[in-house]
């Protein structure tokens, strides 16, 4: 009986060892999952700093003073400038000109079939985006959802796939590539 007795408490302390263990392992995950929360978390994605309003209608109307200005203060830490201009003949040609460089912001086609909307932003934000790459900045533009309601975010990568992460659930709060 005496032995039995041994055996039962020597199992009773074995296996409160082994919860003990378990319990500093969950709290130890459990601090790393905060400290990785609190770090997406302080990070605001909708902050001033990052997120810009675009307005698909103003930019394919060539009203660039609505959201440059902005622009230009993201890109200023990073010892960029953008000069946009319209080309002479952008009424007909649909054209424009970023820091020396004249694109097509959309076709006589898109424009017929509405979907000027979408290209127009997409072709602007490709060009900057080249722009930021062949001045070796980490950044780029990517667009959150369309329209009037149109906003550029100005992320790294990494920021980009933990924005995608949050937010898998909820597919209009995932930013795009132009």
């Amino acid at each position: 009986m005496k032995q039995t007795l041994l055996v039962l408490l020597a199992g009773i302390v074995l296996s409160c060892s082994q919860k003990s263990k378990q319990s500093e392992q969950h709290e130890y995950h459990n601090q790393d999952e905060s400290v990785t929360s609190s770090t997406e978390d302080s990070f605001d994605f909708y902050s001033d700093s990052i997120l810009t309003s675009i307005d698909a209608e103003e930019l394919c109307e060539f009203n660039f003073d609505f959201f440059l200005p902005q622009l230009n203060q993201k890109l200023n830490n990073h010892g960029l400038k953008l000069i946009v201009e319209t080309a002479s003949d952008s009424g007909s040609s649909f054209e424009i000109i970023i820091n020396d460089h004249k694109i097509k912001l959309y076709n006589d086609n898109e424009l017929s079939n509405g979907t000027f909307w979408d290209t127009g932003p997409r072709n602007f934000f490709r060009k900057i985006n080249k722009i930021l790459t062949e001045n070796e900045i980490n950044k780029k533009f990517y667009l959150l959802y369309g329209g009037n309601d149109l906003f550029a975010i100005f992320l790294t990568e990494e920021q980009f796939q933990t924005m995608s992460i949050i937010n898998e659930n909820d597919e209009n709060e995932i930013p795009y590539s132009p």
